[in-house]
């Protein structure tokens, strides 16, 4: 009987001390994955949220009412939403809504689930109701970094620059190296004018473990690089074409969610820009318009396809995107104030340019260019390019056609950074024609005048123009119009001011 119950307690032991073991083990792994939890957040990117998704999800499967893994599955599922244009953002109410958060919640999860409820009132369309959440929530979590993020976003889609970057700093004061606040903190510098200093936090990012690869930091990196009157900015390519070569090869049903559209769309839109840059319209146009219908609600990246597509003519369509993105975030921002002189230029109005803050886009310099041609003439557009410098001039193909045009003779004055106009483009270039059939009519060839217009009605944002200037130089030669040379302008334009 002695002998039993001796062996009735080694047992126990035994099976207490595996017990133990295995709930150390259990312990130290769940530890690790809350480890990994934060640095995913941390590093932030897509890679990084989605692997904060799946972590989330898996501490759920155990406990379904763990604060911190519902707190960050909302977090990431709405950041998700708003940064890349998934549809991720349907849960968040109902994750959020788990009960109350039990005493003893740290501050860190606080913070997260009420940035979360932020975001998901900007994502929802309600920025002022957003605007509070965010505010009441720094001053609950003092410590915590997200609600700052979330605060910084807001203001950013506000247009209230100065107040973004002061929110967005301190979120990163409370977490040096948060790489959510430091991209967005970047992208507004692009859209206050200072390509440099975004550039250099995209850098400082881009140079970290686990960032990378991130497509929203490389695709503003080409912006900032861009901007800056670098000429190509390759720094996009390598992950645009591996991810759109993921998509072509997927099984998915189209529209694929993977790579999110806002990464496909930014990635039609970079290669837009690049090729209207180096003078190859077609190649931008058919990006700019895949950029177009792919854009996803989201109102920065719907405000640039806009601009690009009212350079290249595609005013209709421009306009429909310029509309939907007002609808998202009625405020006026510069690049909204910008995105829309455009318009107005491209239906032939010359009217004032946007003052006070101006975007660091080098589809704005071009716009200032065409601005300053169409209300004060050679003079005038050789003031505005003598302002923008030569590195852009140098590296825009369309500038340097604009720079031609006050060059004498067409020849390149010292330190310009102009070109001949057969240096930069073909000779059927719309653009190109229509500013040949400009310096002709100046130089009192209306016949030659008259018939490079001829080729220059669609196809470029100064096609309105060179219609009315091609109705008036025939008028001089008393030469009737063909209402048929028209009919891809009305197509493109049907706003515009010389087809009433």
């Amino acid at each position: 009987m002695r002998a039993g119950l001796l062996a009735l307690i080694v047992v126990v032991v035994l099976g207490a001390g595996t017990a133990l073991l295995v709930a150390s083990r259990r312990g130290a792994h769940e530890e690790r994955m809350r480890s990994d939890l934060a640095r995913d957040v941390a590093q932030g990117g897509l890679a990084g949220l989605t692997r904060a998704q799946a972590r989330a999800r898996r501490l759920m499967l155990a406990d379904p009412s763990d604060r911190e893994a519902v707190a960050t599955l909302a977090f990431a599922n709405v950041v998700l939403a708003v940064e890349y244009g998934l549809d991720s953002a349907g849960d968040v109410p109902g994750l959020l809504g788990r009960g109350r958060e039990p005493p003893g919640t740290t501050e860190a999860v606080t913070g997260l689930a009420a940035a979360a409820r932020a975001l998901w009132l900007l994502h929802a369309g309600d920025r002022e109701g957003a605007a509070r959440q965010a505010t009441a929530a720094a001053k609950a979590a003092p410590g915590a970094p997200h609600p700052m993020y979330a605060l910084g976003r807001i203001r950013a889609r506000g247009g209230d620059l100065p107040g973004a970057a002061h929110a967005l700093e301190g979120a990163l004061s409370r977490e040096p190296g948060f790489a959510l606040a430091e991209v967005t903190w970047a992208e507004v510098q692009l859209d206050g004018g200072d390509p440099q200093a975004a550039r250099t936090a995209l850098k400082k990012t881009l140079g970290r473990p686990g960032c990378a690869d991130d497509p929203r930091a490389l695709l503003l990196l080409s912006e900032a690089e861009r901007a800056a009157g670098e000429g190509a900015a390759p720094v996009e390519k390598a992950v645009c074409d591996r991810l759109l070569a993921a998509t072509a090869t997927t099984d998915q049903p189209a529209p694929s969610r993977w790579p999110p559209a806002a990464v496909r769309a930014g990635c039609a839109l970079a290669r837009a820009a690049q090729a209207r840059a180096t003078g190859h319209r077609a190649e931008a146009v058919a990006h700019a318009e895949e950029a177009g219908r792919l854009a996803p609600a989201e109102p920065r990246l719907l405000t640039r396809t806009s601009l690009l597509l009212a350079q290249l003519g595609e005013i209709d369509w421009a306009a429909g995107l310029l509309e939907r993105a007002r609808r998202l975030n009625p405020t006026e921002t510069p690049a909204v104030r910008w995105a829309a002189a455009a318009l107005d230029l491209g239906r032939g109005h010359a009217l004032p340019l946007p003052r006070g803050m101006r975007p660091a886009d080098p589809e704005i310099r071009l716009t200032i260019a065409r601005g300053a041609l169409s209300a004060a003439g050679l003079g005038g557009l050789r003031t505005a390019l003598a302002g923008l410098g030569p590195g852009p001039i140098r590296h825009d193909a369309d500038l340097a056609m604009l720079a031609a045009l006050v060059t004498p003779d067409r020849g390149a004055a010292p330190g310009s950074g102009a070109r001949a106009l057969s240096d930069v483009v073909p000779a059927d270039d719309p653009f190109r024609a229509y500013l040949e059939g400009v310096r002709a009519n100046l130089a009192g060839d209306i016949t030659e005048g008259a018939r490079r217009l001829a080729h220059a009605l669609s196809g470029h944002g100064d096609a309105c123009r060179a219609a009315g200037e091609y109705i008036d130089a025939l008028k001089v030669l008393k030469r009737p119009d063909d209402p048929r040379a028209f009919t891809a302008l009305r197509a493109e334009n049907s706003t515009c001011v010389n087809l009433r």
